[in-house]
């Protein structure tokens, strides 16, 4: 089997926060007929062009290739385009590669793809990562009727944030607000968005103690890594942090200090192939890993190594004809071929950007 083509798609999707994400879809063409399908949602909008414009250039490389070889793949094509002045931006045209790589290894070996890569339980946890931004729960009343309507939906768990909110007493009364909606049996994740200084996270990580947070996600900047140790240390709420860690040697230097709880890990790191790489690397650290977005991807990976949790965003849901299951607070994945997803020619039609 070879590729022998490919094609792309950017859609906007509209969700329930009256907002929109935008994806990158990609879909490679084999020789035998097989397609691979993968797609990321890049978070700054001004980044969708220059990562489409990286796909097709990388593709000349994958052109011809045997997906049987996705390691050799993702290793020459980091090698050609990674550089220091764009290696967020390279890796991400990666990663969407290597994912679609991967579903076409995984088919043509009729494994569901969570199982090629180790893991034997289709049911993974997961929770809510939508819908209690402050954009779509503006006071704390919608907050604590969004979460009550994500519980009813069968989650056990979920996030909501309060990066753009100024000061301690709102946080502390959205948090109250949520834990009281949904109960002490539902675990809660809180999201500072790189918000705060370090005493501010510290003193105000203090004041939610008693929520019983599942974790504080990015309290300051994700290069602080000296910060987040301190935050670490002074708090017995659990600290997780990584998503926009696009290397090892970063997630290393943050586990060197011990500086987190939990290690999130964004597929754009280079696809599946360096994303297993850095969860292995923070297993000898004996620190759990989670994910973050791309929840048709992500559940996969979570399954294959045992991880904590997989965000649960369904932004791109409706591009594809079935969407992930939840049932009982864990997304049920296919036991189809690679990832289990088709692709909806009316969806993408209907939602190109």
């Amino acid at each position: 089997m070879k590729v022998v083509g490919h094609d792309t798609w950017v859609v906007r999707v509209p969700y329930e926060e009256h907002r929109a994400a935008i994806h990158i879809v990609l879909q490679l063409n084999t020789d035998e007929g097989a397609q691979g399908v993968s797609y990321l949602t890049p978070l700054v909008r001004w980044t969708v062009a220059p990562i489409r414009a990286a796909i097709d250039a990388l593709m000349e490389r994958v052109h011809g290739a045997d997906p049987m070889a996705v390691e050799n793949i993702n290793a020459a094509l980091l090698a050609r385009a990674v550089r220091p002045q764009f290696d967020g931006l390279a890796r991400s045209a990666v990663s969407v590669i290597d994912i679609a790589l991967w579903d076409l290894k995984a088919k043509a070996l009729s494994q569901p793809l969570y199982r090629l890569l180790g893991g034997s339980n289709n049911k993974v946890p997961t929770y809510a990562a939508w819908h209690l931004w402050l954009q779509s729960a503006p006071d704390p009343e919608t907050l604590a009727k969004n979460g009550r309507e994500h519980v009813a939906r069968g989650f056990r768990a979920m996030k909501f944030h309060v990066g753009p909110i100024p000061t301690s007493a709102e946080v502390v009364a959205r948090t109250r607000a949520l834990r009281e909606a949904v109960g002490d049996d539902i675990e809660l994740y809180l999201d500072m968005n790189w918000s705060r200084t370090v005493n501010n996270a510290i003193a105000l990580g203090r004041e939610l103690a008693p929520f019983n947070l599942a974790w504080i996600e990015d309290p300051v900047l994700s290069n602080d890594y000296d910060g987040l140790r301190q935050i670490s240390e002074a708090l017995e709420t659990p600290i997780c942090a990584g998503e926009t860690f696009h290397q090892a040697l970063e997630f290393r230097s943050l586990l060197d200090r011990r500086g987190v709880d939990v290690v999130m890990i964004d597929l754009e790191v280079g696809g599946i192939t360096q994303w297993l790489k850095i969860s292995h690397l923070v297993e000898a650290y004996r620190v759990p890993v989670t994910t973050h977005v791309t929840t048709e991807v992500s559940a996969h990976v979570i399954a294959a190594v045992n991880g904590l949790t997989a965000a649960y965003t369904p932004w791109a849901e409706p591009l594809f004809k079935e969407g992930l299951p939840v049932q009982d607070g864990r997304l049920v994945l296919f036991e189809r071929p690679g990832l289990g997803l088709e692709l909806d020619p009316t969806a993408l039609k209907k939602f190109a950007l």
